[in-house]
């Protein structure tokens, strides 16, 4: 089992934070987990991501990342006492202590009660695959999302339809801004190819041929409307019927 984890910021331009598993934001965004606000510190400069198997870092492209010293991008693993530089702005990734003895132990608590308990936030969006080997999985929108073949991809699709870098996602207050990269195979909604739309609560969006539902967590999902049914008989029923009225008609007139 993962140990509990914390960021501590020596500078003091943040409290230290109690993460959970999950993932997190880390930028100036207003709307990030972990707002930082520095020199060089880009709205959604990285993502810390927390899971049973340890922690790792996710860095788009544009930001100055450094861990240990080292300049780094792309997706990269990290361990208990790794040192991050965020545009300037110093961490540390630690591992809070489970056991201590006298006056120690009671530091190390009073400290880690003091720490700012951060949760993963329930995201505005999330898109669930209705295709595919990936059939009800879902994937948060929490920022943008990269979708493509691209090992750094924040959505990784396999397949020959789909692109390295196949189309980008950015979640706002109207909808998810669908952008199609110039990918081969096309990006569509409902549908219907397209290069950059809007998708709202209950569009379909596809790369290629596999296909997600975006849908809103703690909303009702849109039921589409009932069209009513009208039964069409066919073409020789309706010349049997108009016949046997004429024939009914006349022998009303014989008689």
């Amino acid at each position: 089992m993962q140990d509990a984890m914390k960021l501590v910021f020596p500078g003091g331009e943040h409290p230290q934070l109690l993460l959970d598993r999950g993932s997190y934001r880390i930028g100036s965004d207003p709307q990030a987990q972990v707002v930082l606000a520095g020199e060089g510190v880009q709205p959604e400069h990285a993502e810390l991501q927390l899971g049973p198997h340890g922690a790792s870092l996710r860095i788009p492209a544009g930001s100055m990342m450094e861990v240990n010293g080292r300049k780094v991008d792309g997706l990269i693993a990290l361990r208990a006492g790794d040192a991050l530089g965020i545009g300037g702005v110093q961490a540390r990734l630690v591992v809070m202590q489970q056991a201590a003895t006298g006056a120690a132990s009671a530091r190390l608590h009073a400290a880690d009660v003091a720490a700012t308990a951060v949760r993963p936030v329930v995201p505005r969006y999330v898109l669930r695959a209705v295709s595919g080997d990936g059939f009800g999985r879902s994937h948060p929108l929490h920022a943008n999302l990269a979708v493509g073949r691209a090992d750094d991809a924040g959505l990784l699709l396999a397949g020959d339809g789909i692109s390295r870098q196949h189309a980008r996602l950015t979640p706002g207050d109207d909808g998810v801004m669908v952008e199609d990269l110039g990918s081969a195979n096309g990006t569509y909604l409902n549908g219907q190819r397209v290069t950059r739309e809007i998708a709202r609560q209950g569009d379909e969006i596809s790369f290629d041929t596999q296909r997600f539902r975006l849908v809103a967590p703690g909303q009702p999902e849109p039921v589409a409307a009932l069209q009513p049914q009208v039964a069409h008989a066919p073409r020789g029923a309706w010349l049997f019927a108009l016949l046997a009225l004429a024939v009914v008609a006349g022998l009303a007139l014989i008689r």
